[in-house]
């Protein structure tokens, strides 16, 4: 008997759930195992006080606390948090869970049998710590493209990129070298990767930024639009932080810490990919390439109202720049996953029901226990509502509907 074809009990619907954002944590080797010799000291791990940690081209990985991640926050366990829920204002560190390492975090066949368990019949499989790594190295473009290379293999070893049907994992390409990026991506496609992770920001090639939307990276969005590769871009390490310190405070971006002001502008999650998607748009990305499909994971939906507002006012003032109605090229050719805190009726309102995703975010702690908690958050929109989030959605995006 097939996912599909029974009631799976953790979830408690009637279908086989698509997750949109699981995660792995990467072994430690995941930099080096294919890294060339030549690039080998960018990659070190040290002991620091007895903590053992990265660094990358001798920079501090901070973009997760524990890169052994054993131990590692339990699932779900920052709810409390994310919920805003927080009323006696317990610190952060002291509301997280920790728990050892679980083998289906490493390891591709327990994470199928735990996939059976939790109902769900395919997921999307995104970078944990590989998340911080192109912000460390947007000054050094050859080791940041000889690390992402050696990463995309490491990642094949161990997970595979579309092995069989149940998991899609999303190889990271950076934009930083386009000739590069469009022969990774080659090399990726004929291996079976049908989706692959970004980061959303500007494009931070040493002494010249530029956007997504430049033409000069134009080669890459038609190769996925022709090969039918979702763009995934994904919270990470935008290089956002350089805002913050205009109002003095650190440009340090450490996943589990943040300010009130870094918190109230949502300097990490909010900001990149309103940016990202209105510089794509207005660049005339998903006009040049009206085949190109791209989502958006653990970004949230808060966003997407005042960007389609804006949208729908850039036009209503000058229709002549664009060629097609900046809000329809979001609404066709754009997939969200929201966060379960965030506001569902109203993302719904804008977003409408064909273009939402479940992004359980398991097994990181601020995600939910497991995918099938979202029903809970889904529910109250109706049976139909639920379906299309927590399946049908993705299953069309990815050809599996």
């Amino acid at each position: 008997m097939t996912v599909l074809e029974r009631a799976p009990t953790e979830a408690g619907v009637d279908f086989g759930i698509f997750d949109a954002d699981q995660h792995y944590y990467e072994a430690e080797d995941a930099l080096t195992r294919h890294l060339p010799p030549q690039f080998r000291r960018a990659v070190r791990w040290i002991d620091i006080e007895g903590r053992r940690t990265l660094l990358v081209n001798n920079k501090l990985l901070t973009v997760v606390p524990n890169p052994t991640y054993d131990p590692v926050g339990a699932p779900g366990s920052l709810q409390t948090y994310f919920r805003a829920a927080n009323h006696d204002g317990v610190e952060l560190r002291d509301m997280v869970e920790m728990q050892p390492i679980q083998p289906e975090y490493r390891d591709r066949d327990a994470r199928i049998a735990v996939l059976d368990e939790q109902g769900v019949e395919f997921t999307w499989l995104v970078p944990s710590l590989g998340l911080g790594l192109e912000e460390m190295l947007k000054d050094d473009p050859p080791t940041l493209n000889a690390i992402f290379e050696a990463y995309n293999r490491w990642l094949d070893d161990d997970w595979g990129y579309d092995r069989d049907g149940r998991i899609q994992t999303g190889p990271m390409i950076s934009l930083i070298d386009p000739e590069l990026a469009e022969r990774e991506l080659d090399r990726l496609i004929d291996l079976g990767a049908r989706m692959i992770c970004m980061r959303p920001a500007p494009v931070a090639a040493p002494g010249l930024w530029r956007s997504p939307g430049d033409p000069m990276h134009d080669r890459v969005w038609a190769r996925c639009a022709e090969a039918g590769v979702v763009v995934s871009f994904h919270g990470a390490d935008s290089g956002y932080g350089k805002y913050l310190t205009d109002w003095g405070e650190t440009d340090k971006y450490t996943g589990m810490k943040q300010s009130t002001l870094e918190e109230v502008l949502s300097i990490h999650i909010q900001r990149p990919i309103f940016d990202t998607l209105a510089a794509m748009v207005c660049h005339g990305v998903f006009e040049r390439h009206p085949g190109l499909k791209v989502a958006t994971l653990e970004l949230g939906a808060a966003w997407a109202p005042e960007l389609l507002l804006r949208f729908k006012t850039a036009y209503g003032k000058t229709p002549q720049l664009f060629e097609r109605d900046p809000v329809e090229q979001f609404l066709q050719q754009v997939w969200v996953a929201p966060f379960y805190e965030d506001d569902l009726e109203r993302t719904v309102e804008v977003l409408g029901p064909d273009r939402i995703m479940l992004g359980s975010d398991w097994p990181h702690p601020e995600g939910l226990p497991t995918p099938g908690a979202a029903v809970a958050d889904f529910g109250p929109l109706g049976d139909d509502v639920v379906r299309k989030a927590m399946r049908d959605n993705l299953a069309g995006l990815v050809g599996l509907a």
